[in-house]
């Protein structure tokens, strides 16, 4: 049946029904197609980078450093595990409430987690930020059992600095600490993770590139808590490579053993190719306080402490080197032609100089001696007169031969090179004329000399091996780097002779080093740390001299002295005199070519063990 069609009224009111309709669901519909606009257009770039942050993520892990070894393979640095509390603060709902949970839980002060963050607040998003490092196992397996209770937190693996010798050779290893904004500069992106804390000092500094590794990675996919659903790719980190010195931590502990309470430095060394054996900085400190993280109370005290503790006095120490420097004097002498081997003066027991009056350590002289006589009873009158007949210019331009006053050369930072003066030098430096009277003690190694103990080996070492400036070195991947010095072969020869007889002559000052096991050359020194006058006026105020005003005692020696296998220098700050160093060397020698180096047996025990020179 046909329909009739709808009226005018009834067409209206269906067309007003209709609108109404379309435009109820308009609203609705407009609404969501607004927010799906915002959402992909006008907040497109925010919500896709939150996407990826909340879904797939790439996670760097250092490399394990390169271990240092001595020369036998003992360990000297090597790595341990850390674990350390990271926040992704885009993870946290509540950042605060985490910290604070953190530290009811795991008994770690809030502020100091604060602190850490706060030092990050400009780290990129999803990126872990380190806020509280080296946990304890105990707080490592809270924070992994209740894990879903630290939203935002997770743990971190990472390979700490471990030196288990403790403070044996701490100056020459060096230690560790946070890199600095310069470095990081200079960090390649490879190595940002696993140089975070790098060598600060010592050889961790010098070959830091070589110990270094290289960053390894993975890619992850988390869900919206951070907790980690899968891993995906990754690439194992490259560990660095590792680093073998000529140390030898047997000797290196001996000689700690040796020295007992006193402070000061010793060397010992290779005098043909420069292997440094043994360096020793005392007072010394163990690393491994830098690798757990000093406080700042800690550092302070490091820093300021009166004894320079963190300084390595065989390169950093500055002292007058006192009559172990009578040696280049001589050298100077006999090269420029101001004396030969025979020639003598006569040590009264004082000399004037105008009204200048200075006298010897033997104030009843020691009567005519030559020059191999002057260094074996070490006399201050023969320099003397040695040193103003060649004047300081002359002195400067030879004993500057054997490397005083310049850098060594060896692989550690912070080297430090003395002065040896000249008329230009004060000029320079004080801006006056020198004076013919303050050539007096530069001639016996006082005055304005002064030298790091390692400049002084190397110049002895040209004695011990022929006349040869030897570049010292730790690494054993350094080759030796000889260079021949221009002093004449004979005057070598007199030098080797007159520390000879410093040892085994009759009157040697260095007769407390002579062992039965061996022959060897050698030259005590004492050194002022104050003048004669302020000492004897000290003494007539009363009371004991402080242990501060003592003289400084040295002892420089080779053997054995045919053929030198170790050349050797040692300071006891304040030793009073250079004779206690000599005994103590003579310890250090005994212990090498006993346990280190033994030296063929005497195969006739009824015949004497030495020969005569």
């Amino acid at each position: 049946m046909k329909e009739d069609p709808l009226s005018l009224d009834e067409l209206q009111l269906f067309k007003r029904r209709d609108i109404l309709i379309k435009a109820g669901l308009a609203v609705p519909f407009g609404g969501i197609l607004w927010r799906l606009w915002d959402l992909q257009v006008k907040q497109g770039d925010k919500y896709k980078e939150l996407a990826k942050g909340n879904r797939i993520r790439l996670k760097s892990s250092a490399a394990p450093r390169g271990v240092i070894y001595d020369n036998e393979g003992v360990i000297l640095a090597t790595n341990i595990p850390s674990f350390n509390l990271m926040l992704i603060p885009e993870d946290a709902n509540d950042i605060k409430a985490v910290l604070q949970k953190l530290s009811g839980t795991l008994n770690i002060p809030i502020d100091l987690m604060e602190r850490a963050l706060k030092s990050k607040n400009k780290a990129a998003k999803y990126q872990p930020i380190l806020i509280y490092k080296d946990l304890t196992w105990y707080q490592m397996a809270l924070v992994s059992a209740y894990n879903e209770e630290f939203v935002g937190i997770e743990i971190e693996a990472s390979p700490r600095r471990y030196f288990p010798l403790l403070q044996t050779a701490a100056h020459v290893i060096g230690y560790m600490n946070q890199i600095n904004k310069k470095q990081l500069k200079e960090l390649p992106d490879t190595k940002l993770m696993s140089a975070r804390v790098i060598g600060q000092d010592g050889v961790e500094r010098i070959y830091n590139d070589q110990l270094v590794g290289l960053d390894g990675g993975e890619q992850v996919e988390v869900d919206s808590s951070g907790r980690v659903i899968q891993r995906m790719e990754s690439i194992d980190p490259k560990p660095g490579n590792d680093l073998s010195l000529n140390i030898d931590s047997r000797l290196q502990q001996k000689i700690e053993q040796i020295m007992g309470e006193n402070l000061g430095s010793a060397i010992v060394m290779n005098p043909d190719n420069g292997a440094v054996k043994a360096m020793l900085s005392l007072p010394a400190y163990d690393p491994n306080l830098f690798s757990q993280g000093l406080s700042e109370e800690q550092w302070s005290q490091l820093i300021n402490d009166e004894d320079h503790v963190l300084h390595n006095k065989c390169i950093q120490g500055l002292y007058s080197p006192g009559s172990t420097f009578k040696m280049a004097v001589a050298a100077a002498g006999l090269e420029a032609g101001v004396i030969d081997q025979h020639t003598e003066h006569v040590c009264e027991g004082e000399y004037k100089l105008g009204r200048l009056k200075v006298h010897c350590w033997n104030r009843s002289g020691h009567g005519r001696l030559n020059v191999t006589g002057a260094i074996e009873n070490s006399c201050n009158i023969f320099f003397y007169k040695v040193g103003i007949e060649l004047g300081v210019d002359r002195i400067n331009e030879y004993v500057s031969r054997f490397g005083l006053g310049k850098p060594t050369g060896i692989d550690l930072p912070h080297e430090k090179v003395g002065t040896i003066p000249s008329r230009a030098w004060k000029q320079a430096r004080f801006k006056e004329q020198w004076f013919g009277g303050e050539t007096l003690p530069v001639s016996i190694g006082q005055g304005y000399v002064t030298t790091t103990p390692m400049q002084l080996l190397t110049y002895i070492n040209v004695i011990a091996n022929g006349g040869y400036l030897v570049q010292p070195h730790l690494s054993k991947d350094i080759a030796p780097n000889r260079n021949r010095v221009n002093i004449s072969e004979n005057t070598i020869k007199i030098l080797r002779h007159a520390m000879f007889k410093n040892v085994h002559g009759r009157s040697g000052t260095g007769q407390a080093s002579r062992s039965l096991l061996y022959q060897s050359g050698g030259k005590t020194g004492t050194t002022q740390v104050v003048s004669h006058k302020t000492t004897a006026r000290l003494h007539a105020e009363g009371g004991a001299l402080d242990k501060r005003f003592f003289h400084h005692a040295w002892f420089v020696g080779f053997a054995p002295f045919d053929n030198p296998k170790i050349s050797a220098v040692l300071l006891i700050e304040n030793g009073k005199a250079g004779r206690n160093a000599a005994v103590l060397m003579k310890q250090i020698f005994e212990y090498y070519f006993t346990e280190i180096d033994p030296l063929p047996t005497n195969p006739d025990p009824s015949g004497p063990l030495l020969k005569p020179v």
